[in-house]
């Protein structure tokens, strides 16, 4: 169904992103695509839907054949009548405000008649749990919400062939269960997918081989029962998450520190020096807390305070920075270096915080000596290195992969010299390898000035970085309770 004969790619002059790729797939299948990021994944995804030719100006060559055409000469159009893409980022799908709205235009787009249109969509309505999804507002969706709408959208172009690029990016455990679920009911009624995932565990009893790939080239290729059957040494060496569903085990939330945030009788509250972790279903308003505590959402009846006294909206702005879960809303630079440069010299002067109270217990004492000596700032070609981008500092951000694009916002947003650290997300769509370069990094980054925000689906990182979790149906904002102890999940 489709095929690569001896297939290799570039953008513009640069060295090929993928060398001399053979691979074929046999409709009905499932094929898994997997690696370290910038491995060639994304950019073997976009050279099947067209993207790689008609918007990143890629060259080729060898053969890339669907059904027997040339994919690299067939205009975009076409190609969206024979494959349907579902992108890592749902926004990048949607034309309308409202959802049904946008699962019509899918099939208007196509030039369908009344009667077809009205067809699938009872025929999606049959297969898929959507319902609860019509009628509603698309900006109003949560991250899983909207991705399960672009995979809807997608079936509804009625293509044989569906391509997914880190479909469970940013997605909660149920969110994922639907996901799941949607994709084995694809698959039995015949439909080919190619997936390109870093979490692996939910798609072990879906697809029929793992493609792995390193360096833009495509080292090995398994069988669904050869690549379960490795040893877990060969899967860390390849640099994969973990074939089954990692847990989370944590200390419970203490609820005390300096930095409050009231609304009400009901109270929460932060200690510096720590690194929390906040978790949660989607939609349930972690993005929207951090919002908050940042001083980038404003909100009625709310009142924030540091060591007892007033912060207002302006202070914590002054006193924060963000890494956002879309870092494209943050990449402003003509390059990675310059990007660097930016949030340094455009952050408004910190206000001065009230010296730190004196820890009176032997292990806190200890905790505050280790922090002392962590306490000079970070440069910029130390932040580069830790993770990974020190080849890449003049290069254009916009250039880079999903996964580097994320890691440059990091460094950058590290490289500030703020107190409030919020991180949405850091490590979506993101390899085991730097996956730990950013929990290393972070790690090392935390001073006895500072409070690390860490919004995340990824249990696997926030067991090695984290040291409080805070389950936000626990928070006053969602469960209308006074805020008392995270469980331990």
């Amino acid at each position: 169904m489709l095929s690569f004969e001896d297939f290799s790619l570039s953008y513009g002059e640069n060295a090929p992103v993928l060398q001399d790729i053979t691979l074929s797939m046999k409709e009905g299948e499932c094929l898994l695509l997997t690696g370290e990021s910038g491995s060639g994944k994304s950019s073997l995804i976009h050279a099947v839907n067209g993207l790689a030719y008609q918007y990143y100006n890629g060259k080729s060559r060898g053969k890339l054949l669907f059904q027997g055409e040339d994919l690299s000469s067939l205009p975009i159009y076409k190609i969206a009548l024979r494959i349907a893409t579902v992108f890592q980022n749902p926004k990048t799908h949607f034309f309308n405000i409202n959802t049904t709205r946008e699962l019509l235009f899918t099939m208007e787009n196509m030039g369908l008649d009344r009667a077809e249109m009205d067809r699938r969509m009872e025929d999606l309505l049959s297969i898929f749990p959507i319902v609860k999804l019509l009628g509603r507002n698309i900006f109003a969706l949560s991250g899983g919400e909207k991705q399960i709408l672009a995979l809807a959208s997608a079936y509804l172009s009625g293509c044989p062939f569906l391509v997914l690029d880190e479909p469970s990016s940013n997605l909660d455990e149920g969110s994922i269960a639907v996901l799941k679920t949607m994709l084995h009911t694809l698959k039995e009624k015949g439909i080919t997918i190619l997936i390109a995932e870093h979490r692996l565990y939910y798609l072990m009893d879906l697809v029929d081989r793992v493609a792995f790939l390193e360096k833009g080239r495509l080292c090995k290729l398994f069988s669904r029962e050869d690549f379960l059957a490795l040893p877990e040494e060969s899967i860390k060496a390849m640099g994969l998450r973990a074939r089954s569903k990692p847990n989370l085990s944590l200390p419970e939330w203490k609820n005390e520190g300096a930095l409050k945030y009231q609304k009400e009788d009901r109270f929460v509250s932060f200690s510096f020096g720590k690194i929390y972790g906040i978790v949660g279903e989607n939609g349930i308003g972690k993005s929207t807390f951090l919002r908050k505590l940042s001083g980038l959402e404003n909100e009625k009846g709310s009142h924030f305070s540091l060591f007892g006294k007033e912060l207002r909206k302006g202070q914590r702005l002054a006193l924060s920075a963000m890494v956002m879960q879309d870092v494209n809303q943050q990449l402003f630079g003509d390059s990675v270096e310059e990007e660097m440069e930016l949030g340094k010299t455009g952050q408004k002067r910190c206000i001065a915080l009230p010296a730190m109270k004196t820890i009176e217990t032997a292990e806190e004492t200890t905790t505050q000596e280790q922090n002392k000596e962590k306490r000079h700032n970070t440069t910029k070609e130390e932040l580069l290195n830790a993770l990974g981008l020190s080849e890449l500092k003049d290069r254009h951000p916009m250039s880079l992969s999903g996964g580097q694009k994320q890691r440059l916002a990091l460094a950058a947003t590290l490289y500030q010299e703020a107190k409030l650290f919020f991180f949405d997300e850091p490590t979506s769509g993101m390899d085991q390898k730097n996956m730990l370069r950013i929990a290393r990094l972070l790690k090392s980054a935390i001073r006895e000035d500072r409070i690390f925000f860490l919004v995340s689906h990824d249990y696997a990182f926030l067991q090695e970085v984290a040291d409080e979790v805070v389950e936000m149906s626990r928070l006053f904002g969602s469960s209308q309770r006074k805020v008392d102890s995270c469980p331990l999940l």
